[in-house]
């Protein structure tokens, strides 16, 4: 409990770099979600372990040194602040106040004599680095921060209580006008923000694409990253099949990941509200369950999907990797809706051995996934529900986008290839800013 991919992602990358030996100084500065002022003994012992593994850890930054006051949350409040905003503009502050931070920051990275600043996942640390000029800066980056906001805006019906969904009052209607003004500044202080990175390395290949297209030429494609986690579950399926247990359980799992956040909510709409309907059909005879694995509540406007008898709300599971390497299937839709990612579940079901089903959304964010080759792929409820019988039915094809996945993670998202394409985006920015010095401070000028 409390373990999220960003650990995960952040340790293996933190060793696969240190491997390539490349000295790690690792500063770590906590986001504005994090109630606790302190380490705690699990996460002492995490520094530990990379402390013996050579790095150096920095004290860290927690959000009481750079948020500030709060503010009225009262709606004349709320207009005062969206109206001087407006009319004023919004800097980089507003958004992402750790830049009140980067006087500390920068002396910490002089004092450091680094060479390069990597991010990872980490946005305050985007901003409390924007003041350390001279020193080239790489930004390891999932998501596009403004866009869970936006869509999720403009899907309001399916975020909010149903109670909220009515006409409301004008107060209602305000901070909903609000709110998306509110977001198109902060898509304007996110790009000014970007714009400071020398390379932006992607997880996310349509990320790439979006930064290029706002203007910055160091958008790169980098890919998203997870631990090896051994090939048991095709083992173990290949071990059912020449048991013969025609007539077992057939488990699905339908979903893993918070219940709440953006691309759950879509992926378990587009798998409650749409594909269910049609599993029921291309299922019939067959005994199966869908398992949701995951802490939080659904969106209220999901929940009466979940009385259907096939669902198994699980909550948060002790042994997730247990619960996933004993799937016959593994469904991935969180890209079904108009918000996509590259998300590490991907990279885990292939890293696993898994038979992954995906939306055909996800092809945009991962372009390594093929048809029948690593996963089976669909655009519609009816073609995923079609995929779904075709992988529960056929072991032969169950078993070879099991070995294709694997073979994918080997060749392109292990630590060590990741970490490998990540350390030559540091090398080559590092050698253009020492060309740059050197053509500054040559023979003739240093006179």
């Amino acid at each position: 409990m409390g373990v999220t991919a960003v650990h995960i992602v952040l340790c293996e990358l933190l060793k696969g770099l240190s491997r390539l030996g490349h000295k790690i100084v690792l500063q770590i500065l906590f986001n504005p979600f994090r109630s606790a002022t302190s380490l705690s003994a699990a996460e002492e012992g995490e520094l530990l372990y990379l402390k013996k593994g050579g790095m150096e850890v920095l004290p860290p930054i927690y959000k009481e040194e750079y948020l500030p006051p709060l503010k009225s949350a009262s709606l004349l409040g709320a207009l005062n602040r969206i109206s001087r905003m407006f009319f004023r503009g919004a800097g980089i502050e507003a958004f992402y106040p750790s830049i009140r931070v980067r006087d500390v920051v920068c002396d910490r990275v002089r004092s450091c004599n680094v060479d390069a600043i990597l991010t990872i996942w980490c946005p305050e640390g985007l901003a409390s680095t924007q003041g350390c000029k001279g020193v080239p800066r790489i930004a390891y980056h999932g998501d596009i921060d403004f866009i869970p906001g936006m869509v999720r805006a403009k899907d309001h019906w399916l975020f909010s209580d149903p109670s909220d969904q009515k006409p409301g009052s004008v107060r209602k209607q305000s901070a909903r006008f609000l709110r998306r003004l509110g977001l198109a500044k902060f898509k304007q202080a996110h790009l000014r923000l970007m714009r400071g990175v020398d390379v932006v390395a992607n997880v996310t290949a349509s990320n790439a694409d979006f930064y290029a297209k706002h203007g910055h030429p160091g958008s790169v494609y980098i890919r998203n990253v997870w631990s090896d986690m051994g090939v048991e579950g095709s083992l173990r399926f290949e071990k059912n099949q020449k048991e013969n247990r025609s007539n077992r359980l057939i488990k699905i799992v339908g979903h893993v990941g918070y219940l709440n956040r953006t691309g759950s909510t879509y992926g378990l709409k587009f798998l409650l509200a749409d594909v269910l309907p049609r599993l029921e059909q291309a299922m019939k005879g067959l005994d199966y369950q869908i398992h949701i694995i995951g802490g939080g509540e659904v969106a209220p406007a999901l929940k009466p999907w979940l009385r259907d008898g096939r669902i198994l709300m699980r909550g948060f599971v002790e042994d997730l990797d247990g619960e996933l390497r004993s799937s016959d299937l593994y469904l991935m839709l969180n890209n079904a809706g108009p918000y996509q990612a590259a998300y590490s579940r991907h990279i885990l079901a292939w890293s696993m051995g898994l038979c992954m089903i995906v939306h055909a959304n996800s092809q945009k964010a991962i372009p390594e996934i093929r048809h029948e080759e690593n996963a089976l792929v669909g655009s519609t409820a009816e073609e995923i529900a079609r995929m779904i019988f075709r992988a529960a039915t056929d072991s032969d094809l169950n078993l070879r986008l099991r070995r294709g996945g694997r073979a994918t993670y080997e060749k392109y998202f292990t630590p060590s290839v990741v970490a490998e394409g990540l350390s030559k985006e540091i090398a080559r920015v590092v050698a253009r800013g020492e060309t740059r010095q050197s053509r500054a401070f040559g023979p003739e000028k240093s006179r």
